[in-house]
């Protein structure tokens, strides 16, 4: 065996232990795994504290979308809210859906979910104290009257007249006349 001189070897500690002299290679090969093994942990720690700061910056984001969508959820609870009450509204013959909405507003919350049976408890209640929002109950309307009629069939003699009268003046009520004499004639 080639002995080893002093200048391979790693210092050797001396004393009762009994260490082992180790070879300047090696230690030197132990020594740089130690060096790359340092910097892994180091760029797995700073990859760590990314993916710590990116978490939390999704936890945010996170936290604001489910913000928006409680607000988005209370704007179309509101919307549905006041489509039912203007439908169940005119569904009950109310004359001034505004002036109604508004007075039904003070009276149940919007702006809660409500069933279309609290919707209708409360319209109906309204319309009790306030019986004017409700269209008055209105009789049949008479039948339109007749105008009068001429005894005798008109003639062609009336009828050039009122043609000619017509284009002279260009009147309204000439005009009108004469085309009552013509509808009388198409009719006789």
């Amino acid at each position: 065996m080639p002995q080893e001189t002093t200048e391979n070897l790693a210092p050797q500690e001396t004393g009762e232990t009994g260490a082992k002299q180790v070879p300047v290679a090696e230690a030197i090969k132990y020594r740089r795994r130690a060096q790359q093994a340092e910097s892994q942990i180091q760029q797995l720690t700073e990859q760590l504290d990314q993916l710590r700061s990116d978490v939390a910056a999704g936890s945010e984001q996170l936290a604001t979308a489910e913000a928006q969508r409680d607000e988005a959820r209370a704007q179309l609870t509101v919307t549905e809210n006041r489509l039912a009450v203007e439908r169940l509204l005119s569904e009950a013959g109310v004359v001034d859906l505004e002036a109604a909405s508004t007075l039904l507003s003070e009276r149940i919350d919007v702006e809660e979910q409500l069933g279309p049976d609290a919707i209708a408890e409360g319209i109906e209640q309204l319309l009790v104290d306030k019986p004017f929002l409700r269209a008055a109950s209105t009789a049949p309307l008479p039948p339109a009257t007749a105008s009068e009629r001429p005894d005798r069939p008109t003639t062609t003699g009336q009828l050039a007249s009122a043609a000619a009268k017509a284009a002279h003046t260009g009147d309204r009520k000439d005009v009108a006349e004469y085309l009552r004499l013509r509808r009388q004639a198409a009719i006789a």
